[in-house]
C-alpha cells in the first residue's frame, strides 16, 4: 500500500541531515577564519607596539649623540 506520508517523512529527514551537515561545515570554516583573523590582529598589534630599530645601531645599544 502506498503511504505518501512515509515518503515525505524520509525526504524531510534526509533534507534535515544535509542541512545539519552544511551547518557544521560552515561553523567550522567560520571558526577557523575567526581564529586566523585574531592571530593576524595579535601579530599586527605586537608589531605596532615594538620599537623600530634605528639603522646602523645594534639592538640594545643607545645611539651616541651627534
Amino acid at each position: 500500500m502506498w503511504k505518501p506520508w512515509q515518503q515525505a517523512s524520509g525526504w524531510g529527514h534526509a533534507s534535515n541531515e544535509r542541512a545539519i551537515g552544511n551547518a557544521r561545515s560552515a561553523a567550522t570554516l567560520l571558526s577557523r577564519r575567526r581564529v586566523e583573523r585574531e592571530e593576524v590582529e595579535l601579530f599586527l598589534r605586537d608589531r605596532a607596539t615594538r620599537p623600530v630599530p634605528l639603522p646602523g645601531v645594534a639592538p640594545g645599544v643607545a645611539p651616541r649623540p651627534a
